[in-house]
């Protein structure tokens, strides 16, 4: 098949691009000029350069395509209206060009369960739960999927919605073993009976095997648009996830206990300093909304059902993965 990736040169793109080769596919890679192709290195690709705001170059990039996976995007933003401009208008735009190419008929839309928005208690959030997103990120990502819910009929597409993403690469899990390396351990406050807060997580990996086998869904996954929740399956506190980290790094790290109060005021500061450094801090009061909810956990059933997904990695042994790469890397 001949496939256009968006985002292609990102952690989890760069990944899906190199997976999909080796299927024998024909890869196509949407990226705009700038972007490096430093991830991509070895893998037999066409580079194609456009931006999911430019709509000509969106057309273009689209003609002759079976396929497209859309992953561009933004996972952090200063504001509702820069997420909503490329997580929602650029899906759309994508869609839209998808739409006009008359050729594809897959078009995979990689969501968050941050669309959905965190679980009531520890019942696991379904495809068939009501969206209630508590950011503004989840908020934008489910508006796209909703601009693609528009086009049942003229485009055959399905949405994948993976909880935390960790693995060789990411930039984001890597502040928690980066904090844990320095001897570190901060403990987040929660409301639960146990004290705990409680997360469902995916190795890089998985999502990608996942988001391969995603082209052989039948032809009616893609006609309804149907949604999938994609994990490994597990429930993991954060402490036990931190505790996988230190174990790995074989350090003994100070905990420290952050109190809610001081939270909410470093994510203010975070949001102001953003502004005025004109970039976008780790911790501000959009991914505070995130940081709160004491529930993030997903099933994976109908992807296991549906996509023939049967996760790799558990926590323990993708963690030993992934740390074992950020040190022969020297990230660590």
């Amino acid at each position: 098949m001949r496939i256009l990736v968006s985002g292609a040169s990102g952690f989890i793109g760069s990944g899906l691009v190199a997976a999909l080769a080796e299927e024998g596919h024909e890869i196509f890679a949407l990226m705009r000029p700038s972007a490096s192709a430093e991830f991509l290195k070895g893998i037999n690709f066409t580079r194609v350069n456009g931006d999911i705001l430019d709509q000509d170059s969106l057309k273009r990039a689209c003609q002759n395509m079976d396929a497209v996976y859309h992953l561009a995007g933004l996972t952090a933003a200063q504001d509702r209206e820069t997420y909503f401009k490329f997580n929602a208008e650029g899906t759309h735009n994508l869609a839209q060009a998808a739409v006009a190419s008359g050729t594809v008929t897959r078009f995979v839309y990689v969501s968050s369960l941050a669309a959905g928005g965190p679980s009531v208690g520890l019942a696991p959030k379904t495809e068939d739960d009501m969206d209630h997103p508590v950011s503004m990120y989840g908020e934008s990502k489910l508006r796209g999927e909703l601009y693609l819910d528009e086009l049942k009929g003229k485009l055959p597409f399905i949405v994948i919605r993976p909880p935390m993403v960790y693995g060789p690469r990411d930039k984001n899990v890597f502040l928690f073993f980066k904090s844990i390396h320095k001897n570190w351990m901060p403990i987040l406050p929660a409301r639960t009976p146990t004290g705990h807060k409680y997360y469902s997580a995916i190795h890089v990996e998985d999502l990608i095997q996942v988001l391969v086998n995603s082209l052989s869904c039948s032809p009616e996954c893609f006609e309804r648009g149907d949604r999938f929740f994609v994990s490994d399956g597990q429930i993991y506190t954060y402490e036990r996830i931190m505790g996988l980290i230190a174990k790995e790094l074989k350090v003994n790290p100070i905990r420290v206990k952050v109190p809610g109060g001081l939270v909410t005021l470093l994510a203010a500061g975070g949001s102001v300093m953003g502004k005025l450094l004109n970039r976008t801090l780790p911790l501000n009061r959009d991914k505070l909304n995130e940081l709160n909810p004491d529930y993030w956990i997903c099933s994976p059933q109908r992807a296991f059902d549906r996509l023939a997904f049967k996760p790799k990695y558990t926590m323990e042994t993708g963690i030993h993965q992934t740390a074992t790469w950020y040190k022969l890397n020297g990230w660590l």
